[in-house]
């Protein structure tokens, strides 16, 4: 399937996935619609009773106006890049952006998110709820300044069906590749995970994408650490991997290496699930 129908989040701190997104868009020859949130306040219904009815117009005048300000400024860097863009504005209570963006997602071949920032957006939760919740893959951008490229790409293997389906997801951009890896983590070269990535390997090649597949032996770091510090021996220009959690009181999260993997990438990351 090619990528040719892309949503991104805009909003305040989130340049970075919006420049990128207008790039990937061109790229791939994609339609590119920025999803715009009017967020609303979560207000206890005995709160919201009492305020008193100008403080409540005044409160969503505020999220408009936010909203409005959100478009203009993505409108105004895609003039500049030359790019047509499209407008979704959607309603989301807060704290509940990331659930009422996935539903808008499932209508989109992929979407485009940024990372979560310990010094600005915390965008965690709507990565979660996207990732497990919209049935579509997912495009985590730095927030730090990155080029565009799609030369160099590194396939996190595991076996898993997760990182399956982040491959299939990913061969519109794999073929737009030079430079292929499918890495690995284990003990031994007859190992099952390096064994099916052999065979990945033999599967691309069928989609005329030429990759090669390597094995990382484990050692005392972590394995996000490991991935991370091969994507930078390599320079790849994006991570594909499958998006893992699970369940805790009925709620799926992520899991430790894909958390980690989320807060120190410095490279986009492409995880489905």
């Amino acid at each position: 399937m090619a990528l040719k129908d892309l949503l991104v989040l805009t909003g305040t701190g989130m340049e970075a996935a919006g420049t990128y997104a207008l790039s990937l868009s061109t790229t791939c020859g994609a339609c590119l619609t920025a999803a715009v949130p009017t967020i609303e306040p979560s207000l206890p219904p005995g709160l919201a009773a009492e305020l008193p009815d100008d403080l409540l117009s005044r409160m969503k005048e505020e999220v408009e106006v936010a909203a409005s300000r959100a478009v203009e400024q993505f409108a105004q860097v895609a003039r500049e890049a030359d790019k047509s863009i499209d407008i979704v504005r959607f309603r989301a209570i807060a704290g509940e952006v990331g659930y009422s963006l996935s539903q808008v997602a499932r209508c989109f071949d992929a979407v485009i998110l940024p990372q979560p920032n310990p010094d600005g957006t915390d965008t965690s939760d709507i990565i979660e709820a996207c990732l497990f919740g919209s049935g579509r893959p997912i495009v985590i951008v730095p927030y730090i300044r990155i080029r565009p490229d799609i030369d160099s790409i590194l396939i996190a293997w595991d076996g898993g069906q997760p990182a399956a389906r982040a491959v299939a997801d990913a061969l519109p951009l794999l073929s737009l590749a030079h430079h292929v890896e499918i890495v690995t983590i284990g003990k031994g070269e007859n190992g099952n995970s390096h064994l099916s990535g052999r065979i990945l390997a033999r599967h691309l090649a069928r989609h005329r994408i030429q990759a090669e597949a390597k094995r990382l032996p484990i050692d005392e770091v972590d394995v996000a650490n490991m991935l991370l510090s091969h994507a930078a021996d390599m320079n790849a220009d994006l991570i594909v991997m499958g998006g893992y959690g699970h369940s805790r009181l009925r709620e799926v999260v992520l899991g430790g290496t894909t958390r980690e993997v989320l807060r120190s990438v410095t490279v986009p990351v492409l995880m489905s699930h």
